[in-house]
């Protein structure tokens, strides 16, 4: 995939930018709460319908107005695509419009028509951060290429969500009457199984991936290996042998009726897909507990490489790849495998402070941004 044109329009700090992309390297660069990385999110926006550094679509408005576009023209295997995400005012209430070729779509197709891949300076935490991190990392890696996936990871936080309502509302209810509990349990249980069954599919080849990459990045030096958890508030288990969609089923089901008098009283869902974790290994150890931080980094730059390297061998072509801001934070050796790996086949959006830092990249354009204006060099 290559974006050819991109067209913000008040989002963030800018009033308007239609800027042309002819390279697979561009280099976006400036001072500091100039936009750069504003502009990524804008590209990531229109790939995605939400924002990669908040969970509220008005905060990506530019201040003072109350409507804002992001389009991006793509060329992918099949074609020349204009797809556009932008927010409204239809009788004082905003309205999110998507269209993909002037024609309106549904958030169930947007996602996943123009894949992106963000390495940013949060995703140095996935290895060391919050479960959170993990499983947004691979939630988004499998969703891309999966619509059923993303549907039911959909449906799975809207049973969730009436759970966790059921929950906190009878939470210092005596005698709670637990048959409506009960079709909760019974129903997030199935949607979980096939969470959970997609996960393990997947796992397995972007284990095999970010192990060749990481081996690799280390001179062949140390394994690594990715491992499933399921965890809850109470327990965890190191999954290393798959289960069947009947077992898992009924693994979920026994833990949620046996966290039923636990979950009420702390109002929450204390088991489920949406608590699992991943664990990192290198050479046998736990990386979280007792990697160096330069395992911890080769071990996300792994990650991160593998799911793009993964998305190709799904959709039979590569992501695009937005580095925000990452290039300081690795050393040269790392930051020389990363280059290695895009250079040629990858179209990339880097964002940095010092071009120096990437000076010896080929088929490249450097972009300074300014105030929230991009000249190109």
């Amino acid at each position: 995939m290559k974006i050819l044109k991109a067209k913000l329009v008040n989002f963030r700090n800018y009033s308007k930018l239609n800027l042309e992309i002819n390279d697979m390297a561009n280099v976006i660069y400036g001072d500091n709460a100039q936009g750069k990385t504003n502009f990524l999110e804008g590209l990531y926006y229109a790939a995605f319908g939400f924002p990669f550094r908040t969970k509220i679509d008005d905060e990506v408005i530019k201040f003072g107005e109350k409507e804002f576009l992001t389009e991006v023209e793509y060329q992918d295997n099949y074609g020349k695509n204009k797809l556009v995400v932008k927010k409204t005012q239809e009788q004082k209430k905003n309205k999110k419009i998507m269209t993909l070729n002037d024609n309106n779509i549904s958030g169930k197709e947007h996602y996943g028509l123009l894949n992106i891949v963000l390495f940013g300076p949060d995703d140095l935490q996935i290895v060391k951060g919050e479960p959170s991190l993990r499983r947004k990392f691979l939630d988004m890696e499998i969703a891309q290429i999966n619509k059923y996936y993303y549907q039911l990871l959909v449906q799975y936080n809207k049973l969730l969500a009436q759970r966790n309502r059921f929950l906190k509302n009878n939470k210092e209810v005596p005698n709670v009457n637990l048959q409506e509990l009960n079709s909760w349990d019974e129903q997030l249980a199935k949607v979980a199984a096939e969470i959970y069954k997609i996960r393990q599919e997947n796992l397995s080849k972007i284990n095999a991936i970010s192990s060749e990459i990481y081996h690799e990045l280390t001179g062949k030096q140390e394994s690594f290996l990715v491992n499933y958890i399921l965890k809850s508030a109470v327990t965890e288990e190191n999954n290393e042998n798959q289960l069947n969609n009947a077992e898992i089923v009924e693994f979920y089901h026994k833990e949620l009726q046996k966290r039923q008098k636990l979950d009420l009283l702390r109002g929450y869902t204390s088991i489920g897909p949406h608590r699992d974790d991943l664990l990192f290994q290198v050479d046998g150890n736990n990386l979280r507990a007792f990697g160096s931080q330069g395992q911890q980094r080769s071990a996300a730059l792994a990650l991160k490489l593998a799911e793009v390297e993964f998305i190709k061998e799904k959709k039979e072509e590569y992501p695009v790849l937005l580095l925000d801001d990452v290039m300081s934070e690795l050393d040269e050796n790392r930051r020389q495998q990363l280059l290695k790996f895009i250079t040629g086949k990858v179209q990339t959006f880097i964002t940095l402070n010092d071009k120096k830092l990437v000076d010896n990249l080929v088929e490249s354009k450097f972009f300074k941004v300014e105030k929230g204006i991009i000249k190109e060099e």
